[in-house]
């Protein structure tokens, strides 16, 4: 038997702000700072699905619970290697910012490998498993973890 596949909603940015009580511009600002990327549509307006929803609970709670600022969120996601959720060659490592720098998460770098290059991060594995607060978490402990010369 056959699952029924569910078409994904999506609900304009008027709406997302008036469910965590902020403002239109402070869900641009998340966009602009790069902690979230939203679908847009034809006219070029933002909208979110469930998925953003996770991540705006997520940012928010790092926010109001944890005391992050927005450079803080950021400076976290920057640490998730990305190279070990996407494995890419060595060639691609030697020219991707997302390794060599550390102040900016791989949706966010100018220059990319080849393994990346011309992806929608927004559809991207290492974007879309950063999206709730626990697995940003399991992402960089397993990493940490695992890495010896730290």
């Amino acid at each position: 038997m056959k699952k029924k596949q569910t078409k994904e909603e999506f609900y304009p940015i008027g709406m997302v702000a008036r469910m965590f009580h902020i403002s239109v511009a402070t869900l641009r600002m998340y966009e602009d700072e790069g902690l979230l990327i939203p679908k847009k549509s034809k006219g070029r307006h933002r909208l979110y699905s469930d998925f953003d929803i996770q991540r705006i609970k997520c940012i928010r709670k790092m926010i109001e619970e944890k005391g992050l600022n927005i450079a803080g969120i950021r400076m976290i996601l920057s640490g998730i290697p990305c190279w070990e959720l996407k494995p890419c060659s060595e060639e691609d490592r030697a020219v991707c910012d997302a390794y060599h720098l550390s102040d900016s998460p791989c949706w966010l770098v100018e220059h990319k490998g080849e393994a990346c290059k011309n992806e929608n991060c927004r559809e991207c594995p290492v974007y879309l498993q950063a999206a709730e607060c626990s697995s940003v978490k399991k992402i960089l402990n397993r990493f940490w973890r695992s890495d010896t010369n730290v």
